[in-house]
């Protein structure tokens, strides 16, 4: 989960702060860490716990992700 940038904004807010990665998606989660604020990646968190889906939740995070970080390509 944690080579997944998609996940990244979850992760940090639920209050993971060691991800191991693959080195080739290493850039793009350093990024996306380095964009986000403590505290949003903690409503990222909340928000995430209160859905059902699969569907809802990568929904969400591509948009935050998208929103934060609109460089990174998701082929979702």
């Amino acid at each position: 989960m944690a080579g997944d940038p998609l996940a990244t904004a979850f992760l940090v807010g639920i209050g993971i702060d060691e991800l191991s990665v693959i080195p080739p998606v290493l850039p793009e989660i350093k990024k996306i860490v380095r964009s986000l604020k403590l505290k949003d990646a903690k409503r990222v968190a909340d928000k995430v716990c209160t859905l059902h889906t699969e569907t809802e939740i990568r929904a969400i995070l591509t948009s935050i992700i998208k929103n934060k970080v609109p460089e990174i390509p998701f082929d979702l």
